[in-house]
């Protein structure tokens, strides 16, 4: 079986993050005391792991058509 570098599921976790973080929008306070900062927190953590994906994909790819 073939591995795959699975792009699409580092992709759908910060759509999914995304989506939920502006349905709870109004809701959302950033105070280190409430829920809504540990989402924030999430949210860029999930951003920042996708942009890291990104660019290994994209370093792999350059490396195997070489």
């Amino acid at each position: 079986m073939k591995k795959r570098k699975g792009l699409w599921s580092v992709l759908f976790s910060v759509v999914l993050t995304t989506s939920i973080y502006m349905v709870f929008y109004s809701r959302i306070e950033s105070k280190p005391s409430h829920a809504g900062f540990w989402f924030i927190f999430v949210l860029g953590m999930s951003i920042g792991v996708a942009l890291t994906r990104i660019i290994l994909w994209s370093k792999t790819k350059k490396t195997d058509s070489e």
